[in-house]
């Protein structure tokens, strides 16, 4: 293994004196900690190892093992299978409720695939309408018992470990639930009145049935602004919270507190606007069940179905644009596949079953709480980023998962970082945190050659912004090969271009937990 000073060195990253190693010893003790590995493809040793073992914040590069796993247990042509069942007699009743069967299908959505730069996304009522459409087809005109959704196929998740609730206001972080319809979110965009005491303006997109009811009040500049968010009210939705008046205004996407139920009501309307009555009584089974359709449903049929986009797809789009809910429901349906009961727990067990059989992870101090990378409470490191990313080249499904990271300066989320360098030098998983920022993948140096690489900065000092800046600026040096050296006292420069040493020891487990 080339030694750390001399690749340090050979990459114009400076030599590093003990006054170096002694501020940053000072550094992590105040929290700022980075893990670093860098290994070439063909070669299982590291070429690069600032602390590549030290487990820290993944962020969103918790993604790589989790869509790896996927891919391995499902295989990249799966799909879920969204079924709508029910008895229609001659005059075009249906006998009994319209029963929707939640098949984890993360993409029930009018976005765009396949995936090319950015998300594009159409009005995101498009796929109930088709729905609603196929029951037309099929002769339904009335629907007196009204909807039962069956979103039973796994237990519903609205409180993973790690998991704020703030994070749970948003898109982000909404529930994970068997049925999801428009990414579990809702697009919300707030005028504030002209005068304190008035509700504000509201653009809500969905609101099926004008169900969501704004009750955002409007308050001074002396007045308390609260958090904007979509809560469940019985049978109906309210957007709550404050924005002071003479501001800007307030845009958001949403959770959805109640996605089998939110679903429900969009589709009654598409039926409604396509022409068919239905009744009232919208309600949700969430209990789990073993048996297939046809036995709890015994006398119904198919009346419409929708098919999802293929697993590669779906993938492509949880890491190019970091997916959070879309990485959680996939996980469950792959642990359902391999003989779990798709809880979370069980979920996370399989993951990390196949992480230690496959090699992927011989860290003890590694744990991952959730697919996704959102929980405070994950672990990784460096080494094991890296060693997901050169084990997937011994799959067969490795090229369709390394073609579905993001590519610097053309999609994703690194469309439009790495702009300087040539396209298609790096294709990495990116990650970021309020207190963690992450990158890893692959990238090819300026002479051809193809390395694996993680670098990890948590509990960094100074904003979100250098630290990326720093993170990407190491990246940068390796693929250019850099090779200013510079003496080991002058470890000055480093700090002012970097912002980290080298720390000989990793920060004490305490820290970590």
């Amino acid at each position: 293994m080339i030694s750390l000073g001399l690749l340090l060195g050979m990459l114009g990253l400076c030599g590093v004196s003990q006054a170096a190693t002694n501020e940053t010893n000072e550094s992590s003790a105040n929290g700022e900690h980075w893990s670093i590995a860098l290994r070439s493809i063909h070669d299982a040793h590291l070429l690069l190892n600032q602390e590549a073992t030290h487990s820290q914040l993944p962020a969103s590069t918790a993604k790589l093992l989790t869509t790896a796993y996927i891919f391995q247990v499902l295989g990249a042509e799966a799909r879920q299978h969204t079924l709508v069942l029910g008895t229609v007699e001659p005059t075009g009743k249906v006998t009994g409720p319209l029963i929707v069967l939640g098949d984890g299908d993360p993409d029930i959505s009018s976005r765009h695939f396949p995936f090319v730069e950015k998300t594009e996304r159409g009005d995101p009522m498009l796929p109930l309408r088709s729905i609603a459409k196929s029951l037309y087809a099929r002769g339904v005109r009335y629907i007196p018992d009204g909807i039962v959704v069956d979103a039973g196929k796994f237990p519903e998740d609205h409180h993973i470990p790690g998991w704020t609730l703030d994070d749970q206001r948003f898109w982000y972080g909404a529930p994970v639930s068997a049925l999801m319809f428009n990414d579990a979110m809702v697009s919300v965009d707030l005028l504030p009145a002209r005068r304190a005491g008035r509700f504000a303006t509201a653009k809500i997109t969905p609101n099926p049935l004008n169900t969501i009811i704004n009750q955002v009040e409007t308050v001074d500049q002396q007045g308390e602004e609260r958090p904007v968010q979509l809560i469940q009210s019985g049978n109906q939705y309210q957007l709550i919270g404050a924005i002071r008046a003479n501001t800007g205004g307030f845009s958001a996407l949403l959770a959805q507190p109640d996605p089998p139920y939110f679903a429900a009501l969009a589709l009654r309307q598409a039926a409604e606007e396509e022409g068919i009555v239905v009744g009232p009584t919208i309600s949700v089974d969430r209990r789990p069940s073993s048996d297939a359709w046809r036995a709890r449903y015994p006398g119904t049929t198919i009346l419409a179905e929708r098919v999802s986009p293929s697993l590669a797809d779906e993938l492509t789009v949880a890491n190019k644009v970091s997916e959070n809910t879309h990485v959680e429901v996939l996980l469950r349906d792959a642990d359902l596949w391999r003989g779990g009961d798709g809880s979370r727990s069980s979920a996370m067990q399989g993951l990390h079953n196949w992480l230690i059989q496959s090699g992927i992870l011989n860290n003890d101090s590694s744990q991952l709480m959730d697919g996704s990378g959102l929980s405070r409470l994950d672990r990784l490191s460096a080494n094991d980023l890296v060693s997901a990313l050169t084990y997937s080249y011994q799959q067969s499904w490795g090229k369709i998962w390394r073609d579905s990271l993001p590519v610097a300066a053309v999609d994703g989320t690194l469309r439009h970082r790495f702009r300087d360098l040539p396209k298609g030098s790096i294709r990495a998983k990116t990650g970021t945190l309020r207190n963690a920022v992450t990158l890893a993948g692959l990238l090819r140096n300026k002479s051809g050659e193809d390395y694996a690489f993680a670098i990890m900065v948590d509990h960094f000092q100074g904003s979100e912004a250098e630290a990326r800046a720093r993170v990407d600026q190491v990246v940068r040096d390796i693929i250019l090969g850099k090779s200013q050296l510079s003496s080991a006292s002058d470890s000055s420069t480093h700090r002012r271009r970097f912002g980290f040493g080298l720390p000989k020891k990793p920060l004490s487990a305490a820290r970590s937990a």
